[in-house]
């Protein structure tokens, strides 16, 4: 839909974060474990959901000002 208004209030900005932060903690935790000989992925697995608890933390306390709720279809 070309006509279709895409809502930019902090909230909605916030949701569309969850992906990449996910994507980028896994790399991280990886890159971790490949430099050191001692730390398994097995043991920082917990650290992806604090990132998820985070991001869902900053969603839930941002500002809806100027939000614009879609359409839904008759």
């Amino acid at each position: 839909m070309p006509d279709e208004v895409r809502c930019t209030c902090a909230r909605c900005r916030l949701h569309g974060l969850m992906g990449p932060a996910i994507l980028i903690t896994i790399g991280v935790l990886f890159l971790i474990q490949q430099f050191s000989n001692r730390i398994t992925f097995g043991e920082l697995w917990p650290v992806i959901l604090i990132v998820i608890g985070g991001v869902k933390l900053l969603e839930a306390t941002a500002s809806t000002a100027g939000h614009v709720e879609k359409e839904k279809d008759a």
